[in-house]
């Protein structure tokens, strides 16, 4: 594969803000593996201190770095509530396996909610 080249990780982090804590976008259907992937790249590109997960200082200087491009996008930025109820062992450290457990349960939550109503 080629490297990837600047405005295209920038799209990657763009898209990642849009889905990373944007539940409304992959509740009730499976999260398509591309999506995946790009999230996964999005973790490793706004990664900072050395030590695996996104701490919250992470998401907001990621957010600050590509503030033009989540602009240009109308991208939805992360609330701090999203981040720490994603952090599953409320370590203060988002790992993508904690962020993929929550969006699972969310979903599930979401189809039992609209399945009882």
């Amino acid at each position: 594969k080629q490297p990837l080249r600047v405005s295209e990780k920038m799209r990657f982090v763009a898209i990642f803000f849009a889905f990373i804590f944007c539940i409304c976008s992959v509740a009730g259907t499976d999260i398509p593996e591309k999506l995946m992937e790009v999230e996964q790249l999005a973790f490793q590109m706004c990664e900072l201190d050395g030590t695996m997960g996104l701490t919250w200082l992470e998401v907001q200087t990621c957010e600050v770095t590509y503030a033009d491009e989540i602009a240009e996008n109308n991208i939805p930025i992360p609330s701090e509530d999203n981040f720490i109820a994603a952090d599953l062992n409320k370590d203060g450290t988002l790992m993508f396996d904690e962020w993929m457990e929550w969006v699972e349960y969310e979903e599930s939550t979401e189809e039992t909610t609209e399945g009882s109503g």
